[in-house]
C-alpha cells in the first residue's frame, strides 16, 4: 500500500493498525469516528492542521509491505 494525499484513513488503519500510534502523536483522535475514518490523509491534516508531508513521513518509516498470503 502506496502512502499518497489521497488515502484514506480507513485504509491505512486497516491495513496497518501500529499506525495508530502515529497519528497519536499528532493528536488525531477521531479515529473510531465514522466521517474522520472516511477522510482522506489530507483532509484530516488540513483538519487538524497538521503538516501533511510531515504526517506522511512519519508514517512511511513504519510501513511495512504486504504480504500475498495465498
Amino acid at each position: 500500500m502506496f502512502i499518497t494525499n489521497d488515502t484514506l484513513l480507513k485504509d491505512v488503519v486497516e491495513f496497518y493498525p501500529e499506525y495508530y500510534e502515529v497519528f497519536t502523536r499528532f493528536n488525531i483522535r477521531c479515529l473510531s469516528c465514522y466521517g474522520m475514518l472516511n477522510s482522506t490523509l489530507q483532509e484530516c491534516a488540513d483538519f487538524y492542521n497538521i503538516d501533511v508531508e510531515e504526517l506522511k513521513k512519519e508514517l512511511k518509516q513504519l510501513e511495512i509491505p504486504l504480504v500475498d498470503k495465498s
